[in-house]
Order: structure tokens, then C-alpha cells, then sequence
């Protein structure tokens, strides 16, 4: 029999372990293959949230040129762009929509596939049109419109759409010189003969704006100053009304109402003409100049996730230089768009969450790769009396190794191929390409390099490991590099700047540093853990009670399984409490932007926030407290060294201190607003404001000005949506001095404690028709649902289960690789007359220390990771703060970690103990002492 042979042989007799980290490949393999894949769903879905977010006027390119309507020639039939317009309008709009995608076409990819089709428009200034007697509206006005492409978007439901008017100009038959001859009378006939000739300009109008401006198919309107009028020849309706294409025609679909208590009603909509329409005003239309618009639409998920970056730089190209219209125009298309803006936000979105993934996908990783080696080296001590056989008799090493790397791939490679298999069943996306398999591949070959790097026996002997063992300098040496790698970086990462990166991928600083803090904690636990131990093994070296003196020094001199699992502990518990950590502080400043930006549960705002308004709303069922805010503009406020101009904001601070008990993250308006100070105003300054408070001097320009006191500096104020340049007043004392009306139009809300949101959400809404009514739970969930925040925070939740999954793996393999020794041993003892109970006591002891030691130190690793790399990273990306926030130690969720980890520990520990006390005393003692 061969040594090949021989392992083969002792293989099968020994499967329990390598069937094991069989299994283990495969979850590995498949949580490897299965991540790109969903890390890239949840970019794609980062990058269609964002962009969606900031709407079609933001997202889409746009370009304006105002002042003129520039006109190319006709292109052929099938020319792209005009392909499908009426054939009326091919004349006049196919050479522009033409240019225009000639324009899209020169970009390169991806950014031509992510500009929609051109969109075009020619648009004039509002044009007063005659009110209906007695009508509702008193000043209605249209702009005269033309959209070559309105059929798309709409569908006729009255009459039929405008035909294109034939202007008959009143002079064109005469000279110049017969022109300077007429006599104003002679002007006006003629000007009345050509209007005549002309007729009506035949428009189309949206129903819901026909209905605004009480116009009925098929009548008249005047238009002053002309004896041409504006004809209503049908309504239209949108076939989207969500559609994007309105957010560029704003007064297309509706019209839009002002009621002015001082002027009256007013309305404005857009009238559209017919697409063959040349231009041509009648002589004194009271029109001054068209303006054209034209766009290219951008849909939320035209970005892919992984083309960021791509399609940030070749959009800055595109806007970056003009392009000329076309020859003999004279004018240029200027592009603008915020995608740039969108898209960088996605990017330094992309590099926070792939840096926090990093950090926390290191620890498991590295846990995983500590229980590869621990399996291996149980592997290798199953297998030690026949490896030593092997050895004794001539065996080679590199035999001995290859023939366990050989098993190391049998088990690894098909375990990795059924893993990587069942992530492509389990995850959608795309085929595997060859890059994807790389990472499921290296996953297969990490057992064979365990079994082959595992410590071999030089014979049936085996050495002790608390026996003759050098303490040499290497060790040392390497313990100091290592915190002093981690001191300095560290220090690098104080100074840096969160929004410094420019790239989408991991940051390698943030990444590096907890992997260095985790490393110093693991040396400082293997450094500093034995001194106690030995304190404790010289107290119970004088008492009589052996269990207990033993197992102290076994502790000391042969710590169980040594740097390995103590890092794998280390390494767990700091990634289940990092986790925990982030989670909560994720969660409390996403809380806390809401509070900013809503200042209550409930936040309306719009209309004149008068008595009534907020009696209905504080008459609803659960609603705790009301309080008014009003925006009483900019004000100057001197002897703050320059004068400055600086918002000034009215409130009800009493009413407002009950509305805001609750509050996160703003600072509560103090009471202290409302007293009486001697005439001058007390106010809540902005931390821009420069002033401090006490600080003498100050006055407002309200009246005939007002000296203030101030009471408090504050970075922002909930609901008052203004810069950190604004000060708060309450509003019955800055009515008081200075005699300024105030005109609030936010009210905020306060939800009863025990009361529905939602219920509560729509009795509010109920009571305030027309108002715009937000939650501060939707503000809430529009980041906590954002994909790259929710996937980040699920992330964290999952780390969370599979560090304590892997610490109990790394427990029970460390129990199992000193099983024979420890077994050995409590054999010997048994036989010597100790009881079972004593035997538990030195199980316990040999691996409690250290799991204690690595537990307490996995804490303090996973409070201080946190804390060192927040500063750095730009987390405010994914909660939409102005700041990256603080840690939050949330006592509840920090000690529910905690103490899970610790029940985890205690029992796995527990256990083993149980089952080790029960060794087969006769058995062990028929095999001999080894070593």
C-alpha cells in the first residue's frame, strides 16, 4: 500500500470534517457568485432612484434658444427624426428634429442609448386674451404653442385639431416708398382688410385648462391690440399625465390659477398651433419673440449601475461646448443638464456602500479563512496516526502534502461549482462570464491550500506544543509592525476629507484601517490576556483543588488553537457589533434629516395658515399639538461687523416646544423666545449668523429697527427649510415690538403617542384641502427604502447573524482540534479518581479565557471601527444629512448583540465541555499517553 493509498483509505474512514468544509465551500462559493450579482441589482436600482428623484427638468438634457425659432431645410423622408411626423410639419420641424438627432447620434456610447428621442417645441411669451363676462377668471392669458410631436402624447376628446393659419400681410404690395406715404388712417384700413383676410388663429387646448378659462370648442377669444382672435377648435387629453414630457410643458396639461386677494384670478395655459404653422405673425400681434426648446429625455433606469462613471464624464462632455444649429441660423445648441449632479451623487453613493460593504464582508471573510485552516489542521490531526506511519517509513513531506491537496481539490472544486451553480438559479442577472468565476474557483482551491500549509507529524510521536517552543524575535517584531501600521493609518484617516474620493470602488484607506484595528486588538489579546490568567494560576496553586489549578495553567501554557481562532472571535464579535452600530446610526440620521427638513410628524405648507385652518387641523383625531411657522423674508441685521442679510423666521415657541419634544437630530426652539427682555427681541441665531450668544449690540432692520438678544445658536431649525443664515423669533413678541404682520403658510403637526400615522396622515389632509401635506415616516422611508441604504442596512443585518454563526464554527473546530490531547489528559485524571465534574471544570477552562478575552475585545474593536472611520466616510450620501453623522450606540440593539454573542459563546463552550468530560477513560488509556 502506497501513501496515496493510505490517505485514500484513512479519507473514507475520517468524513465527517471534510464533508464538512465541503459544505462550507459550497455556501462560501455561492454567497461569492451571488453578491456582484446583487450588489449590481441594487446599483441598477440605486442609479433609477436617484435619477428619478430629480425629475425630468433636472435629468433630462436641455437646451434654450431664447429669442429665436432656427430653421433648417427639410431632410428626406426617412431621414432620422423625422421618420413619422405629420407631412404638414416635415417642412417646417424635419430638419430640426433631424439636427438634432444627428446630435444624439455623434455621442459615444453609453450616453447615446441613455438620450431618448428629441423632443422639440417653439413657444411664445404669455399673450392677454379677453375674460368672459362675469366669468370666474378676471386676467386669462395663453402662450401660443407648437409641437410637432403632441400627437404622441395626447388623444383628442373634442373637436378637431387647428389647421395651419394663412397670414395676408396688410403691405406686402407696396414700395417702401408707398408705405411712408400712407396716412395713419390708410395704415388701419389696411391693417383691418389683412386681419379680416387672415381669420382666426385656430388653437388646441388641454381640457382641464379649456375648463379653467371657460372657453368652449369651437368660440372665440379676442386677442387685445389685433383684430386677429384665437379660436378654441378642440380640447386634448394627456394619455400619461405622469408622464415626463409635461414636467417640460408645465401649463400644457392644465392650466395654472393664482388667486390674488388683491388682483384677483388669474390664468395661464398653453394654446397649441397647428405644426404647420411657418411663424408668421399678423402685423401688431402682441407678441414679441419666440423662444425654442429642445430635449432630450433621459428615463430613470437608462444608467446602469456599472456605467456611472462612463456616463458622468461624456454628459460633462456634452455640455461642456455648444454645437451650431446649422449653417445660415446663426444659432447654437447649449445643452444643460443636472444628470451630472445625480450621477455623482449615485457615484459617491456607490463608494460609501462599497466601502462599508468591504469592511464588513473582511471580517467574515477572514473568519472563514481562519475556519478553513482550523478544518485543515483537524484534518491533519485525524489523520496523524497514519500520516506518521506514512512519515516513519519513508514517507516525503511534499508526498504527505500533495496527496492531502489532491483531497483538498476533490472536495473544493465540485463544492464551488454547485455553489456558483445554485447563485445563478437563486439570483437573477445575467450569465456567468469568465471573470465571475475566478472569485468561485480561488473559493474551490482554499481547502486544498489548507490541507496541503496544515502542520504534518515527523513520525508516530507527537510533539507538545507548550513544550520547547522559542519565543523568537520574528513574532515581535511582527506584533510591532502591525500597530504601528495601524497607529498611522489611523492618524491618515483622521485628516481625511469624507467627500475626497472621486471613484466609485472602495475607498483602501477606510477599508484597510479596521482590518489593521482588528489585527492590533487580536495581538493585544494574545499579549495581554495570559497576565490575569497567571495571577489567577498562582492563587489557586495553593489550594487543593486541582480541577481549577490545572486548567489555569493548561489556559497559560497551551491557549486553545493560539492566533487563529482568537482572531476568528475577535474578528466576529467585531463585525457583529460594527454592524450593529452602523445600523443604528444609519437609521437615527436618516431620523434626523427627516426632522430637519419636516420639523414634526406632519408638515403642511402652501396656503395662508389662518385660525380656521388650524382649528379643523387640531380638532382631528390624534393630533396632539399644532404649531404655525411663518417665513417673514430677509432682513439686515447690524453690529455683527458687516451689515448681513439673514432669513427671518416666526414661530410659536411654546407651541413648538410641544410639537418637537420628540425631536432628532434638530435643536428645539427654546422657550426663552417669548420673554420680555428689556424691548429687545430675543431670537435662536443660525450657527452661519456669526454671533454668539449674549452678544450685544445687534438690531434688525424691522420697522424702525429692533435691537435683539440672543438666547442660542443652532445649526438648523425643524421645518423652517432655510439656511443656517436665519433667525427664529416667536412670532406674538416680534409682533409686539415691531408692529410686522405675519402671513404663515407651514403648520406643523404632532402625532398623539398611540395614534395611527396613517390614519392620523389622511384626517390631516382631509382637514387641509389643497395644502401640501408630507409625513415625517415618508421622509423617513424615501431613505431607509432607497436601495443602496436599504441593501447596506440588510447587509449589515446579515453580517450580524454570520459572524455569530462563524464564531460558533470557530469554537467547535478549536474544541475538536484539542479533543485527543485534552481527552488524553482527563483520562489520566479519571483514572486518578477526579470526578466528572472536575473534568468539566478543566474543559472550561481552556478555551472560557480566551473566548471571554476575544469577546470583550471583539466589543471594543467593533465600538472603536465605527468611531475611527465615520469621520472619514461619507455616509451622509445614503441619509441625506448635510454632515457624516456620529456614532450611535443604541443600548437596546448594542446589548441585544452582545448579549446574543456571549448566550452563542457560553453555550457553544458548554457544550464542548459536556461532551469532553465524557471521554472513554479505558479507551484512552489503552491507546497510551502520546508525547
Amino acid at each position: 500500500m502506497n501513501a496515496v493509498q493510505l490517505v485514500r483509505r484513512t479519507a473514507a474512514a475520517h468524513a465527517s470534517v471534510p464533508l464538512a468544509l465541503a459544505v462550507l465551500v459550497v455556501l462560501v462559493s455561492l454567497a461569492a457568485t451571488a453578491a456582484p450579482r446583487l450588489l449590481g441589482d441594487v446599483g441598477d436600482r440605486q442609479v433609477s432612484h436617484e435619477v428619478a428623484r430629480a425629475g425630468p427638468l433636472d435629468r433630462d438634457v436641455v437646451a434654450v434658444v431664447p429669442g429665436r425659432w432656427p430653421r433648417l431645410p427639410a431632410p428626406a423622408d426617412d431621414a432620422p427624426g423625422a421618420a413619422g411626423l405629420p407631412a404638414d410639419a416635415v417642412a417646417v420641424h424635419g430638419g430640426n428634429l433631424a439636427f438634432l438627432e444627428r446630435v444624439r447620434a455623434e455621442q459615444p456610447e453609453p450616453l447615446r442609448s441613455v438620450l431618448g428621442d428629441p423632443h422639440l417645441t417653439v413657444e411664445t411669451g404669455a399673450v392677454r386674451i379677453a375674460a368672459v363676462p362675469g366669468g370666474a377668471v378676471g386676467s386669462p392669458e395663453v402662450t401660443l404653442k407648437v409641437d410637432p410631436l403632441l400627437g404622441e402624447h395626447v388623444e383628442l376628446v373634442a373637436g378637431e385639431w387647428p389647421a395651419a393659419p394663412t397670414v395676408v400681410q396688410p403691405f406686402d404690395d407696396l414700395t417702401d416708398e408707398q408705405y411712408r406715404d400712407l396716412t395713419v388712417e390708410e395704415v388701419a384700413e389696411r391693417r383691418a382688410r389683412a386681419d379680416a383676410a387672415t381669420g382666426a388663429f385656430e388653437v388646441a387646448l388641454a381640457e382641464a385648462a379649456a375648463e379653467a378659462l371657460e372657453w368652449p370648442v369651437g368660440t372665440e377669444r379676442a386677442v387685445p391690440g389685433t383684430g386677429v382672435p384665437l379660436r378654441l377648435t378642440g380640447t386634448f387629453r394627456p394619455r400619461d399625465p405622469d408622464e415626463s414630457f409635461w414636467a417640460h410643458n408645465p401649463h400644457s396639461a392644465s392650466a395654472h390659477v393664482v388667486d390674488d386677494l388683491n388682483l384677483g384670478t388669474s390664468a395661464v395655459a398653453s394654446a397649441y398651433l397647428s405644426p404647420a404653422w411657418d411663424g408668421t405673425f399678423p402685423v401688431g400681434f402682441p407678441v414679441g419673440t419666440v423662444s425654442t426648446r429642445a430635449w432630450f429625455p433621459v428615463a430613470p433606469d437608462a444608467v446602469a449601475g456599472d456605467q456611472v462613471h462612463t456616463v458622468l464624464a461624456q454628459t460633462r462632455g456634452l455640455v461642456a461646448a455648444d454645437v451650431p444649429w446649422g449653417e445660415g441660423t446663426g444659432a447654437t445648441l447649449a445643452p444643460s443638464t443636472g444628470l451630472p449632479d445625480v450621477l455623482e451623487q449615485v457615484r459617491a453613493q456607490q463608494r460609501t456602500t462599497a466601502t462599508v460593504l468591504a469592511i464588513v464582508a473582511a471580517g467574515p471573510v477572514g473568519v472563514v479563512v481562519a475556519v478553513f485552516w482550523l478544518g485543515a489542521r483537524l484534518v491533519a490531526s485525524r489523520r496523524r496516526a497514519a500520516l506518521g506511519l506514512v512519515a516513519s517509513r519513508g514517507g516525503a513531506a511534499g508526498q504527505l502534502r500533495a496527496a492531502l491537496a489532491l483531497e483538498g481539490l476533490v472536495l473544493g472544486l465540485p463544492a464551488a461549482a454547485v455553489g456558483a451553480l445554485l447563485a445563478v438559479r437563486l439570483v437573477p442577472g445575467g450569465p456567468l462570464a469568465p471573470a465571475d468565476l475566478v472569485v468561485p474557483v480561488l473559493v474551490g482551491l482554499v481547502p486544498a491550500a489548507a490541507l496541503a500549509a496544515a502542520p504534518l507529524p515527523g513520525g508516530l510521536l507527537e510533539r507538545r506544543a507548550d513544550v520547547g517552543r522559542s519565543r523568537g524575535r520574528g513574532r515581535l517584531l511582527a506584533e510591532c509592525g502591525v500597530l504601528a501600521l495601524t497607529v498611522v493609518g489611523v492618524a491618515l484617516l483622521a485628516r481625511r476629507d469624507p467627500a475626497a474620493g472621486t471613484s466609485a470602488g472602495v475607498d483602501p484607506l477606510v477599508a484597510a484601517v479596521p482590518l489593521l484595528l482588528a489585527l492590533s486588538a487580536c495581538v493585544l489579546v494574545l499579549r495581554v490576556y495570559p497576565w490575569p490568567l497567571r495571577a489567577v494560576e498562582r492563587v489557586l496553586r495553593r489550594r487543593r483543588d486541582l480541577p481549577l489549578f490545572l486548567g489555569a495553567a493548561r489556559a497559560v501554557r497551551e491557549p486553545a488553537g493560539g492566533l487563529v481562532p482568537a482572531a476568528a472571535l475577535v474578528v466576529g464579535v467585531g463585525v457583529a457589533v460594527f454592524s450593529a452600530v452602523l445600523t443604528s446610526t444609519l437609521a437615527h440620521a436618516v431620523e434626523s434629516t427627516a426632522w430637519r427638513s419636516l420639523g414634526a410628524d406632519i408638515r403642511i405648507s402652501g396656503p395662508l395658515v389662518g385660525p380656521d385652518l388650524v382649528e379643523r387641523v387640531a380638532a382631528a383625531d390624534g393630533v396632539a399639538g399644532v404649531a404655525r411657522m411663518a417665513d417673514a423674508g430677509r432682513v439686515h441685521l447690524t453690529g455683527a461687523g458687516d451689515a448681513q442679510r439673514v432669513a427671518l423666521v416666526a414661530v410659536d415657541a411654546l407651541a413648538m416646544q410641544e410639537v418637537q419634544s420628540a425631536a432628532v437630530g434638530v435643536t428645539p426652539v427654546p422657550t426663552t423666545l417669548t420673554r420680555d427682555d428689556g424691548g429687545r427681541l430675543p431670537v435662536l441665531a443660525g450657527a452661519a449668523v456669526g454671533v454668539a450668544p449674549g452678544q450685544d449690540g445687534l438690531r434688525l432692520a424691522l420697522g424702525g429697527g429692533v435691537e435683539v438678544a440672543v438666547v442660542g445658536v443652532a445649526d438648523a431649525v425643524g421645518g423652517a427649510r432655510v439656511d443656517a443664515g436665519a433667525v427664529v423669533v416667536d412670532a406674538a413678541r416680534l409682533e409686539e415690538l415691531t408692529g410686522t404682520e405675519l402671513r404663515p403658510r407651514v403648520l406643523l403637526v404632532d402625532v398623539a403617542d398611540g395614534a395611527d400615522p396613517e390614519a392620523v396622515l389622511e384626517r390631516v389632509r382631509a382637514a387641509a384641502p389643497g395644502a401640501r401635506v408630507e409625513s415625517l415616516a415618508s421622509a423617513t422611508a424615501t431613505y431607509l427604502d432607497a436601495p443602496m441604504t436599504a441593501g447596506t442596512a440588510q447587509a449589515l443585518r446579515v453580517a450580524v447573524g454570520l459572524s455569530a454563526v462563524l464564531v460558533v464554527v470557530a469554537l467547535v473546530l478549536t474544541q475538536m482540534l484539542a479533543a485527543p490531547r485534552r481527552a488524553s489528559v482527563l483520562a489520566v485524571l479519571r483514572a486518578l479518581g477526579l470526578a466528572r465534574r472536575g473534568s468539566r471544570h478543566v474543559v472550561a477552562w481552556e478555551l472560557a479565557p480566551l473566548a471571554l478575552a476575544a469577546l470583550v475585545a471583539g466589543a471594543v474593536l467593533g465600538v472603536a471601527v465605527p468611531a475611527v472611520v465615520l469621520g472619514a466616510l461619507d455616509v451622509a450620501v445614503l441619509t441625506g444629512g448635510p454632515t457624516p453623522p456620529r456614532p450611535v450606540l443604541d443600548p437596546l440593539v448594542l446589548g441585544g448583540v452582545v448579549a446574543g454573542l456571549l448566550a452563542v459563546t457560553a453555550a457553544a463552550v458548554a457544550v464542548s465541555t459536556s461532551i469532553s468530560s465524557r471521554a472513554d477513560v479505558a479507551a484512552r488509556l489503552r491507546l497510551g499517553e502520546d508525547g
